[in-house]
């Protein structure tokens, strides 16, 4: 009808009619033969010599010039936008409201992509709220970073003029040239009740890196074989941002068999904070899941810039704002009833400027600086109970030394943790003495003190376990160390006593004729006070030691003296039994010529033998 075709002329995804214009606007743009208002606009538009093109924006185009103004546009409109003129989009929003909405062929109430529209600094971007999908999630977690109240300052180099990308950023580029990228290293270490609802399941975790799509990447851990309760995987994963303002983490916590989401949280990558943390979980309708967690270690590592490339987080915001982001330091050894105190610094801040800082806010301190240092304490950790504890490195940072650069060098993943600590001059003195006392008493005592002792029959949890003990532990010394590092069991834990145990010896001696049968093993019990490195190094064979309970030991002998006291009875009676018949048979064999028959003989003889018996 005449009226359709009137609305399908009024309709643009630029706005208003080229027919109703605008108080002050020339009408240049003319409906050309066998072409729609888009074309012809874009024709006019791309055209050197259109005088749309000298100002080189969309407002020309979508024709708001006040500020007060809002455009609305379809997400489809949105998305051709974003992919022709991302610079020019970027630019028009700088001094323009532009609002994006689902399309109408979204039957099912799903939602767009938030994301690619936030990068080109569209304000608003509405969503069908009735459906809980990974949008809804994404626009949570962009205003959860502020307390929820409803507006988020967008990246500096959306709209000020003195970042260095200003009107040169292309969201969508899968190429940047001479930025060097910024790594992050995230560990997933453990989970808490990580699927409520499944208790036998399998869970993995799965990590998705969300921003512009030269930063976007998925991971994905290993599946724990039935345990959602506390799944262990410690995995560790490295991944480069170059746009560090707009990228969000998910995890999502799968079941490996039914590939289902039973949990899920999203966070803004500026608001994950270095070091351990346990992130609470929500459901699939973004509710917080309150004994649900993941515990992670994040952190930052420094741009390493090489030839002619620079720091992506230096072109893409501004030195002013970059000078003010705040980042944490956590100092040991103040005096005070805290063991440490957190300072807030920033990036260019050296350890002299938080020494006088340190010194002006703590009470029982003198104003000289001069008497005072920071000194960096590298702990080694280590993976067995059972290896030797290294000390720890330290040494002073100059005062020069930037903290935050000091911070990123930590790498806890090389096996220790690092600490600063305020010092004086004192006690580094009287350190050095110390240590220098130290370092000679072990240069007396050699590493070969201690040795390996493997104890068996500990619990029936753990039947055999080994320990390290100094060469003068006693039998006593073993049995404790031994307790110790036992599992829990019902025997232990009814006998939690050293005193109450034993320990049983048990050596094999090795044959000197190899083909012989094999020897039985000799038992012995080591007393209390016994040295245990002196009995087992004077095996010669195979040889143990076993935990025994006294009371086991106590009944082992007493049922051992019954069998000895039968066996001796048993044997009296054998031999007063073969004497009778020693005494009977001459008799028998001296009467050969007796008129007796041989079959009476052997029946007589035989009646007499029972009766004896």
């Amino acid at each position: 009808s005449s009226r359709g075709k009137e609305r399908k002329s009024r309709k643009s995804i630029f706005g208003n009619n080229p027919g109703r214009l605008s108080p002050g606007e020339s009408a240049t743009l003319a409906k050309a033969s066998g072409k729609g208002p888009f074309d012809v606009m874009r024709q006019t538009w791309e055209d050197p010599c259109s005088p749309y093109n000298s100002p080189a924006s969309l407002s020309a185009i979508i024709r708001t010039p006040k500020c007060y103004h809002i455009s609305s546009l379809n997400e489809n409109a949105a998305k051709r936008l974003c992919r022709r003129y991302s610079q020019k989009l970027i630019q028009h929003t700088t001094c323009q409201l532009l609002r994006t909405y689902p399309a109408a062929t979204r039957i099912d109430s799903s939602n767009p992509h938030p994301l690619i529209f936030w990068l080109h600094g569209v304000q608003l971007v509405a969503l069908n709220y009735q459906t809980d999908d990974l949008p809804l999630q994404l626009n949570a977690a962009m205003f959860e970073a502020n307390g929820g109240c409803g507006y988020v300052l967008k990246p500096p180099v959306l709209w000020d003029k003195n970042c260095s990308m200003y009107q040169q950023f292309c969201p969508l580029e899968r190429d940047l040239d001479n930025k060097e990228p910024a790594i992050y290293s995230l560990t997933i270490v453990s989970g808490q009740n990580v699927c409520p609802s499944n208790s036998t399941g399998s869970p993995c975790i799965e990590i998705d890196v969300l921003g512009m799509p030269l930063d976007s990447c998925h991971f994905r851990t290993k599946p724990i074989h039935r345990n959602t309760l506390n799944p262990m995987w410690n995995e560790q994963f490295l991944f480069r941002v170059h746009f560090e303002d707009l990228v969000f983490l998910r995890f999502a916590v799968v079941e490996n068999n039914s590939s289902a989401v039973t949990a899920q949280r999203i966070i803004p990558l500026k608001a994950l904070k270095r070091g351990y943390r346990h992130v609470q979980l929500h459901n699939l309708h973004n509710e917080a899941l309150e004994i649900s967690s993941l515990f992670i270690n994040s952190r930052r590592m420094e741009e390493s810039p090489s030839g002619n490339t620079l720091p992506a987080s230096m072109l893409f915001s501004t030195g002013e704002r970059k000078a003010a982001v705040t980042y944490k330091v956590t100092i040991h050894g103040i005096p005070g009833p805290e063991p440490f105190t957190v300072f807030n610094v920033s990036e260019g801040t050296t350890a002299a400027q938080l020494l006088h800082q340190l010194l002006a806010t703590t009470k029982g301190t003198e104003s000289c600086a001069a008497d005072y240092f920071l000194m960096e304490e590298k702990s080694f950790i280590s993976k067995e109970k059972s290896e030797c504890r290294k000390p720890p490195f330290q040494r002073v940072i100059g005062p020069e030394e930037g903290l935050v650069q000091l911070l990123n060098s930590w790498f806890p993943e090389e096996g220790y943790v690092g600490r600063i600590i305020f010092k004086t001059r004192e006690e580094k003195l009287n350190e050095r003495n110390i240590f220098q006392e130290a370092k000679e008493d072990v240069a007396i005592s050699s590493e070969d003190d201690s040795f390996f002792v493997q104890v068996h029959d500990v619990s029936p949890e753990q039947p055999r376990t080994v320990i390290k003990a100094p060469r003068f532990s006693t039998a006593q010394d073993v049995i404790q160390q031994t307790l110790c590092k036992a599992k829990y069991s019902y025997s232990i834990l009814s006998n939690p006593n050293p005193s109450d145990y034993v320990l049983l010896e048990e050596v094999t001696k090795e044959l000197a004729n190899k083909k012989s049968s094999t020897s039985k093993p000799s038992q012995r019990i080591l007393s209390d006070q016994e040295c245990v490195f002196q009995a087992q190094s004077k095996w010669k064979g195979a040889g143990k030691f076993i935990l025994k309970l006294k009371e086991q030991v106590q009944a082992a002998r007493d049922d051992k003296r019954k069998g000895i006291s039968f066996t001796s009875e048993l044997k009296k009676l054998t031999k007063s039994s073969k004497q009778y018949r020693g005494f009977i048979s001459p008799p028998l064999q001296a009467l050969p010529d007796s008129p007796q028959s041989k079959d009476e003989r052997s029946a007589c003889g035989l009646t007499f033998s029972d009766i004896m018996e």
